[in-house]
């Protein structure tokens, strides 16, 4: 099962956006909670008249909060900062003005709309920006307070309510960052882990395949070469044309690419399979081919690649090991996938005694099916002969479309 990790950078915007949040219910929490302290405070100073102006700086203060919080993009929070700028220098504005005791007796009154300036901010992956902002919002604050006292004509007495939200905010940012920190100590890297295990499985599927093919081709044309007369006849010498362009295209050193010339269905396949037969007549093996051979038109170009290749690897392998002069081979299909089993009535083996430096059956065989998503399975013992069995998927099982089919609508 496959778990599906944020990547780090996304995870520390969404764990900064979470904290960002907050500061919004805060604001917003902030300018709400003023309403009732202010409706009082005017209304026992005797200035009951004077509350819809500034409780509208308020509800303008609270839907830019709000905007933020549905938006929160740099321009949407420098749009706001700037409003609430405004509407904090009119709130002072309109309290100051002919009563310059109410910043003494009610500091808190005149500057709660600082705070939301200060607590706002947009998610970031890094801590120093979320601090620049509500940075930059508390010199907002401090410059409205300090127009507001100008136009007034009165004394610029800061508040310390502003100051204490700014710090406080940096220390949450700072605190988050020491955990993300230390997180990434402990916790690896996904991103790069998946990208080493990919490498990793990419080295390990070349050597496979490159284990593959030098046994298919310089392996088996030494012992062509070897075993064979003097003069080589027509057919050892094509084959031994081809496995050269096979070595020097090197085609098979890509995923996709494979190193058996084989066609883009399951009718060629068959073809192959042909002269393949051909091919190991002359050299004195007699394959007998039965079985529901039209069951490969379902197996992808892939698919069919591999088995061919196995069914080539296997052939030598009787060739070479089994002194036996005839081989079956059997097509059998089965709902979803498609088996084809050689069998041979040599010499056999046991399979436990084969060293592990031998390449045939391994790299050339079983890994070859399962690097397809099939299986081989190999039965032989000691005068019983060998019987090895691949089997694959179909095109239908594997959930991809016919070739042909996609071909035509191309």
């Amino acid at each position: 099962m496959r778990i599906r990790v944020l990547p780090r950078e996304t995870a520390a915007a969404v764990i900064t956006g979470a904290v960002s949040a907050m500061g919004w219910a805060v604001a917003a929490a902030t300018i709400l909670l003023t309403v009732p302290v202010l409706v009082e405070t005017l209304t026992l100073r005797g200035r009951a008249a004077e509350l819809p102006l500034p409780l509208l700086l308020l509800a303008v203060i609270l839907g830019g909060i709000v905007a933020v919080a549905l938006r929160p993009r740099r321009w949407v929070l420098l749009a706001y900062l700037a409003t609430a700028g405004l509407a904090t220098l009119g709130y002072e504005v309109v309290l100051l003005a002919g009563d310059p005791g109410i910043v003494e007796t009610s500091p808190y009154v005149v500057n709660r709309p600082t705070l939301a300036l200060v607590i706002v901010g947009i998610p970031a992956t890094r801590a120093l920006v979320g601090i620049a902002w509500s940075a930059l919002g508390f010199a907002v604050a401090v410059v409205a307070g300090i127009v507001a006292a100008s136009l007034v004509g009165q004394k610029f007495v800061p508040g310390f309510g502003a100051l204490m939200v700014f710090l406080l905010t940096a220390v949450a940012y700072l605190t988050l960052a020491a955990i993300q920190s230390r997180i990434r100590q402990r916790v690896p890297n996904f991103d790069e882990l998946e990208a080493e295990t990919l490498a990793l499985a990419h080295g390990e599927d070349l050597a496979r395949r490159t284990t593959a093919v030098v046994h298919d081709t310089i392996l088996n044309d030494l012992a062509i070469i070897l075993n064979g007369p003097s003069r080589l006849p027509e057919p050892a010498r094509e084959r031994l044309l081809a496995d050269l362009e096979t070595l020097r295209s090197a085609d098979w050193l890509s995923a996709s690419g494979t190193s058996d010339p084989v066609g883009d269905d399951g009718a060629v396949m068959r073809n192959d399979l042909v002269r393949l037969s051909s091919e190991f007549q002359w050299r004195g093996l007699s394959l007998h081919v039965t079985g529901a051979a039209t069951a490969l038109d379902d197996v992808s170009p892939e698919v069919a690649a591999a088995m061919l290749a196995a069914v080539r690897a296997s052939l030598e392998n009787v060739v070479r090991h089994s002194g036996a002069s005839t081989a079956e081979l059997e097509v059998i299909a089965a709902p979803g996938t498609v088996t084809v089993m050689v069998t041979d009535r040599g010499t056999g083996f046991d399979s436990t005694a084969v060293a592990a430096d031998r390449l045939g059956l391994r790299a050339s065989v079983v890994e070859r099916m399962e690097a397809v998503g099939g299986r081989a399975q190999v039965w032989s013992a000691p005068g019983q002969g060998t019987s090895v069995v691949l089997t694959a998927p179909t095109l239908e099982a594997s959930g991809t479309a016919d070739p042909t089919a996609e071909r035509a609508t191309t």
